[in-house]
C-alpha cells in the first residue's frame, strides 16, 4: 500500500556477494524483534559498520511507528513465512489491515546493509486488461540516466512509423516500482499497455527512492522532493525528447497522488511540456492530508488501532505549523519523521498557484471511492480553476485511489483485490492527449 509514508526504510548499495543463509535469517529476524520492540540501540547493533554514519537508533525506533500509521496498516499480529534469496531476505508480515513484507539486504559477512518495507511478493503473472492489445505496441528497457543515478525503466512505443506523443508516469508517495503496485494491482503497468494500444508512447521507470533509498540525495537528512521527484523528471523529459519515435512537441506528464501534486512545479520548470494530468491530486497541505487520513481511519476502525498516533500527529502538525519549526528540527519531532528541509520544502509550495501560472493544457482526474485524496479535493480543484482556460475535469464513481474499481468500504481493504485500471479513464486520456491538447 502507497501512502504517504516515504522513507520507512535504510538502503546502501547492495553487494552480491554471499553470507550463510542461517546468518542472515539469524539477523534478519533479530532486526526485526528490536523493530516491533521500538528498541533503536539495539537495531542499530544489527547494521552493518558502513552504514551506521547514515541512520540513528532514534531513527530506527520510529520506524514501527510509521509502518503502523504511516503506511496505515495498523496493529501488527503475526510474522510469516520467510523466503531469502542472496543477499535479500524477505520476512512476510501481517498486520490488521494487511500484510507487507520487510526485505533486509546483507553484506557478505552477515551485516545489514538495508532495509525497507514492500508490497508483498506477488508472483503471479501480470494480467493484461482487457482493452490492452500488445501486438500493437513494442516494450523495451530504457535506463533512465539522471546524474549519477541510473533508474531502469520501460518504453512503450506504438507500432508504425512515428513520432507519437508521449506520456511520463509520475509515481504516487513512497519507494514506488515502475508499475506502481498497489496490491495485486499494476496501476502504471496498465496506464502503459493501454495507452502504446491507441497511439500514445508511455515511459515509466523505478523510482529514485525505490533503487536508491536514503542514498538518493548527497545528504539524506536533507532529502525534498527535488531529489525524490523533479530531477528524474526533468532527465526523462530532456532525455526522450531526442527519440527518434517520439513527438518532442507532444509529451505529457501524468502524476499520480504525490506526483500529481507536483506535477505543476516540473511544468513551470520545464516549457517541453505540452501538458500535464493529475489524477487523484491533493490541494489542502500534505501535512492536513495525513491528519486528515488518520482521522477517517480511526474512525472508521473501533479497536482503537489508530487512536494513539493520531494524537502524536495533530501534535507534530501543529508543531510543524508552530514558529519552533526551523530546518534545524529533528526529523522525530515532524509528521511521518520526514526532515524538516523536506517539509519546509512542502509547505513554501502551492500547487493551486503553480498550475494557473502554467500555460499548457492540464487534466484533473478524480477517483469518487478514493479515501486517501478524497472527493473534496477534487472540488477544491474544481473551484480554484473556474477561470483558467485549457483546463478539463473528470471524476470517476466506484473507483479507489488506483483507479481501479472498489469493493467495500472505503480504506486499505480497496487494495487487496485484483482489478484493472479503469478503461473509462484510460479513455478520457486518450482524448485529452489526442484531441483537448492537439
Amino acid at each position: 500500500m502507497r501512502l504517504l509514508l516515504l522513507f520507512v526504510f535504510f538502503f546502501c548499495g547492495l553487494n552480491m556477494q554471499a553470507q550463510s543463509e542461517e546468518t542472515a535469517v539469524q539477523n534478519g529476524f533479530g532486526l526485526l524483534e528490536a523493530l516491533i520492540e521500538k528498541d533503536g540501540d539495539k537495531a542499530f547493533s544489527y547494521l552493518d559498520t558502513s552504514v551506521q554514519t547514515k541512520i540513528s537508533p532514534a531513527d530506527l525506533a520510529s520506524i514501527w511507528r510509521q509502518v503502523e500509521l504511516g503506511l496505515q496498516l495498523g496493529n501488527y499480529l503475526d510474522t510469516q513465512a520467510y523466503l531469502y534469496e542472496v543477499p535479500t531476505l524477505y520476512i512476510g508480515l501481517v498486520f490488521a489491515k494487511g500484510p507487507i513484507d520487510l526485505k533486509i539486504s546483507f553484506t557478505p559477512g552477515g551485516g545489514i546493509e538495508g532495509f525497507f518495507f514492500v508490497a508483498p511478493s506477488d508472483k503471479s503473472p501480470y494480467k493484461i486488461p482487457a482493452y490492452a492489445d500488445t501486438s500493437r505496441f513494442s516494450e523495451s528497457a530504457f535506463t533512465l540516466h539522471s546524474g549519477k543515478f541510473s533508474l531502469p525503466g520501460k518504453l512503450c512505443v506504438p507500432e508504425g512509423k512515428g513520432p507519437f506523443p508521449l506520456l511520463i508516469l509520475s509515481h504516487g508517495s513512497g519507494p514506488n516500482d515502475m508499475d506502481e503496485k498497489l496490491g495485486p494491482n499494476r496501476v502504471f503497468r496498465d496506464i502503459a499497455n493501454g495507452l502504446a494500444s491507441r497511439g500514445i508512447a508511455v515511459y515509466r521507470y523505478h523510482k529514485r527512492t525505490y533503487v536508491y533509498g536514503l542514498e538518493s540525495a548527497e545528504n539524506s537528512e536533507q532529502l525534498t522532493v527535488k531529489e525524490e521527484y523533479l530531477d528524474d523528471l526533468h532527465a526523462a523529459i530532456d532525455t526522450l525528447m531526442y527519440h527518434p519515435k517520439i513527438d518532442s512537441t507532444r509529451i505529457f506528464l501524468f502524476g499520480h497522488s504525490l506526483g500529481a501534486l507536483l506535477a505543476p512545479r516540473v511544468a513551470l520548470e520545464n516549457d517541453r511540456l505540452r501538458g500535464i494530468i493529475l489524477a487523484a491530486a491533493p490541494v489542502q497541505p500534505l501535512d492536513s492530508l495525513v491528519l486528515y487520513q488518520l482521522e477517517y481511519l480511526n474512525a472508521l476502525d473501533s479497536s482503537g488501532t489508530y487512536y494513539r498516533g493520531l494524537h502524536e500527529v495533530r501534535d507534530e502538525v501543529a508543531y510543524l505549523r508552530s514558529p519552533d519549526f526551523s530546518l534545524e528540527s529533528e526529523s522525530n519531532w515532524l509528521p511521518l519523521q520526514l526532515n524538516a528541509w523536506y517539509w519546509m520544502d512542502i509547505l513554501n509550495y502551492n500547487a493551486v498557484d503553480s498550475l494557473k501560472k502554467y500555460p499548457g493544457y492540464a487534466l484533473i482526474l478524480q477517483a469518487e471511492d478514493d479515501y486517501q485524496v478524497p472527493y473534496g479535493e477534487y472540488v477544491r480543484w474544481q473551484n480554484a480553476l473556474k477561470k483558467r482556460k485549457r483546463t478539463y475535469f473528470a471524476s470517476y464513481p466506484g473507483l479507489s485511489h488506483g483507479f481501479f474499481a472498489s469493493e467495500g468500504q472505503k480504506g486499505p481493504a480497496q487494495y487487496a483485490h485484483y482489478a484493472p485500471v479503469s478503461q473509462e479513464m484510460i479513455n478520457r486520456v486518450i482524448r485529452f492527449v489526442v484531441k483537448d491538447a492537439k
